[in-house]
């Protein structure tokens, strides 16, 4: 159940779903991109699985887009503490960066289309899972925190384990790739792309930490109104 002694917002059921809704698209894209290396795996760039994901990531990056302004412009009225109205605005604007390197990435591959050699395949769909769930676990510790705050560290630290997994199997692939028989340039540039898959991951470590520092403040506000 809901921490109800210490909510963030008031009655205002609209801005809670449109909150909600912004981390559902949050959640579908990191669907997507996952999808989207797998399908480019199979496929390649111009493969027609592949290109309806990164379209279907191009929209739901517009759509955050619109909900994130719309949000904005409804906390500056309908939050309850002043006070935290810019750790939530922090808090969505890293959400939408988080986004914005999922669609970036997957353009990316559609762009330059690396050719990474079948052999690595297994390999990068490993890391790909890997970065998913700590973006995943990312999206649900930001849902806690509007309405379960005290709940928020249980998945801080399930971020930080997923990160490790995806950057160990990063320096695998990375090892692989140099292992190959493949000119140095081409090497370079699939170093490049396990990079980019591992970067949501990196992101998300990243917000889990803020979101420890800023909870961590949150406690002392807890402990007065239970």
């Amino acid at each position: 159940m809901p921490n109800q002694s210490f909510l963030l917002f008031g009655k205002s059921m609209n801005l809670d779903k449109q909150i909600e809704e912004f981390l559902n698209l949050l959640s579908e894209a990191n669907i997507i991109f996952r999808g989207g290396i797998g399908f480019y795996l199979e496929e390649g760039s111009a493969g027609v699985r592949f290109q309806a994901r990164l379209q279907l990531s191009l929209h739901h990056e517009r759509e955050m887009d619109a909900l994130s302004r719309f949000i904005e412009a409804q906390l500056r009225t309908q939050l309850i503490v002043p006070d935290l109205r810019g750790d939530v605005l922090q808090l969505l604007e890293q959400l939408s960066r988080l986004q914005r390197i999922l669609v970036r990435n997957l353009d990316d591959v559609n762009v330059e289309a690396p050719l990474f050699p079948a052999p690595l395949h297994a390999r990068l769909n490993e890391l790909s899972h890997a970065v998913s769930l700590a973006v995943e676990t990312c999206v649900e510790a930001g849902r806690v925190y509007f309405n379960e705050t005290e709940k928020v560290g249980e998945y801080l630290s399930k971020v930080a384990f997923y990160e490790k997994d995806a950057d160990k199997l990063t320096t695998a692939l990375v090892k692989e790739i140099f292992a190959a028989d493949l000119p140095l340039d081409r090497k370079m540039h699939l170093r490049r792309f396990a990079e980019k898959v591992d970067e949501p991951a990196n992101k998300a470590e990243e917000i889990a930490a803020w979101l420890a520092i800023v909870c961590m403040r949150y406690a002392p506000m807890q402990s007065a109104v239970n």
